[in-house]
This record gives C-alpha cells, sequence and structure tokens, in this order.
C-alpha cells in the first residue's frame, strides 16, 4: 500500500476533526495515569505525538508546558493550532521529524505505537529530539491483559482493541506489546532500563487490581522511561 493510499484511509477515518469537540479527558481510563505522572511542566518543552483531536495536549496547556505536536491530518493540526498549540502536519513514520537534536524535555506518545510498521525507527527518532534524561510516556492496548489472555485460549484468536465492528483483516492495531516485549523494544532503542509501568482499567475488580499488578490487570499499559 503506498502513502497516498494510507494518508486518504486516515483522514476519511477523521473527517470529523472539524466539527466534533475534544472528548472529554477523564472518559478514557488511560488519562487517569496521566492524572498521577504529570505535575507542574515549569514550561517545559513537551511533544504530544500523534496529538488526534488534542484532549492531551490541552492537558499539558493546563500543566504549565510549552505543547508541541505532530499530527498526520490537516483538520487535526487545524484544531490543535486554535488551541495554542504548536502544531505540525507531519507522518509519524517520515524521518527526521523538523525539530532539532535533544530538544524536548518529555514526549507524550499516545495510543499510536500500535499502529506503526516501523516502531524501533520511531522510538529511534524519539530517542535523538529527547533531552539527554528526558522522559519518555507511551501507552498502548496490553495484549498481557487476562481478559486479553483468557480471550485468546478460549477463541484462537486476538481480542479486538480498538473501536468499531470491522473484521480482523481491517483491524487498525497491527502491533501488539505486553509489558516485557515493550520494554525490550525500548532497551534495544537507547533508553533506560529503569522503567515505570503502570496498569490501566476501569472496570472492577481489575481496577483496583491493575495499581498492584498492571501488567495483568490493566487493559491499557503507560510505560515511562527516560533517556
Amino acid at each position: 500500500m503506498d502513502k497516498q493510499s494510507v494518508q486518504a484511509f486516515y483522514d476519511q477515518k477523521y473527517l470529523g476533526y472539524h466539527r466534533e469537540q475534544p472528548e472529554n479527558f477523564d472518559y478514557y481510563k488511560r488519562n487517569q495515569v496521566l492524572k498521577r505522572i504529570y505535575h507542574d511542566g515549569q514550561s517545559q518543552r513537551i511533544l504530544d505525538l500523534g496529538a488526534g483531536r488534542g484532549t492531551v495536549s490541552q492537558f499539558f496547556l493546563q500543566k504549565n508546558y510549552e505543547v508541541y505536536a505532530i499530527e498526520w491530518t490537516q483538520a487535526g493540526v487545524e484544531r490543535l493550532n486554535q488551541a495554542g498549540i504548536k502544531a505540525f502536519q507531519h507522518d509519524i513514520e517520515a524521518f527526521p521529524y523538523p525539530f532539532e537534536d535533544n530538544y524536548f524535555d518529555e514526549i507524550f506518545w499516545g495510543d499510536n505505537i500500535e499502529h506503526l510498521f516501523f516502531p524501533e525507527r520511531t522510538l529511534n527518532e524519539i530517542h535523538r529530539i529527547l533531552k539527554p534524561g528526558g522522559r519518555l510516556v507511551l501507552s498502548t492496548p496490553n495484549h498481557g491483559w487476562i481478559i486479553n489472555r483468557l480471550y485468546y485460549l478460549i477463541m484462537g484468536v486476538p481480542r479486538r482493541t480498538e473501536g468499531g465492528n470491522t473484521p480482523i483483516w481491517e483491524w487498525q492495531h497491527i502491533r501488539y506489546f505486553n509489558r516485557s516485549i515493550i520494554c525490550q523494544l525500548l532497551d534495544r532503542c537507547g533508553f533506560s532500563k529503569n522503567f515505570r509501568f503502570h496498569g490501566a482499567e476501569q472496570r472492577q475488580p481489575f481496577g483496583v487490581l491493575s495499581r498492584f499488578f498492571p501488567a495483568l490487570f490493566g487493559s491499557v499499559m503507560v510505560v515511562e522511561s527516560h533517556k
């Protein structure tokens, strides 16, 4: 599939950018973890990589960060710029990004790695533009979640981790991670081995259990690592 076909696919998926309001930040279970791990940004530069409708970017603005964003769709970039975010239209898998080496204090990469053909190349580029000691926070569906394990055991196929009701051959999620795999990938790309791993889930009893056993009971994982 050529790049133009992929671009057209996602543009069609996100035609609603111009008319839809940003979703409620608290609605998505992952964002409860973000509220625990982000504090006063003290005007530091942060990049929201794959910013979408800008829900998390606006959260960072409220936390006193200087917020930059990369978004693939033109409609998304326009919304982000209107909200006071320094947004760039750019393919996440096209390198280099329009930033100097060691430019950002922090980078947030939310629920995007599972869509990419070459996540290792993207992590190498993130490593380039992140300052020494800078923090990367990424989130992605956790295929180690106990429900995903049981589903595969019983059904013999992966459980859907995206919205809609499309058949498996049309899924947008094409890469699958659990705690072990994501930590191996981060280590391979030069990030510190001192990872912090969080599990996100609202449904009980998983919500409580995910605070103590995140790799098994969080349906979404949030990983903190440093350059």
